[in-house]
């Protein structure tokens, strides 16, 4: 089967994140977002590849990927920092997430810019992490998967290839 999304460097899936912080909650049912800025060090193994990405080896890992988060409430901002941050931004067109936080989970989407075709679809490449927390160590799955539109060219583009992670931050 041919790769949708052509040629890629291997390096740019080893995209790391990370975020950590403990939430609160109340029986008032009020919850809280955790505390999750910092600079972080993620690990990243390549897992099921359902959009056959090019250069996609399944148990392929990488380590010391930096991530830095600035947060704002439950509001998250991120950049993939370093080798993985510039490959990113080549690969998609952005090494920068935004998203929400609540409890002990989080979510953050990189809208990629890089437009793409196959056959008569054009699309983007988005890349969305999912994840939770607990105290400084955080895991989850990032997901790629195509952004289309409506066409119905673009029906048979419904994959997504993931990644698991897992990471720290230094203590305050």
């Amino acid at each position: 089967m041919r790769s949708l999304l052509g040629t890629a460097s291997a390096g740019w899936f080893l995209l790391g994140l990370s975020l950590s912080a403990a939430g609160c909650s109340s029986d008032s049912g009020f919850h809280a977002s955790p505390n999750l800025a910092g600079e972080y060090t993620v690990a990243v193994t390549n897992a099921d590849n359902g959009c056959m990405l090019d250069n996609w080896e399944v148990g392929k890992s990488s380590s010391g990927i930096p991530f830095s988060i600035m947060q704002q409430n439950s509001n998250l901002n991120g950049t993939i920092e370093g080798a993985a941050g510039l490959v990113l931004q080549v690969a998609i067109g952005t090494n920068m997430f935004g998203g929400k936080a609540a409890d002990e989970t989080f979510d953050l989407t990189a809208y990629g810019t890089i437009p793409r075709t196959q056959g008569t679809c054009t699309f983007e490449l988005n890349a969305e992490i999912q994840g939770t927390i607990s105290g400084d160590l955080i895991s989850g799955t990032i997901k790629y998967a195509p952004a289309t539109s409506n066409d119905p060219a673009c029906a048979s583009l419904q994959c997504s290839s993931t990644q698991n992670f897992n990471g720290t931050r230094p203590p305050p």
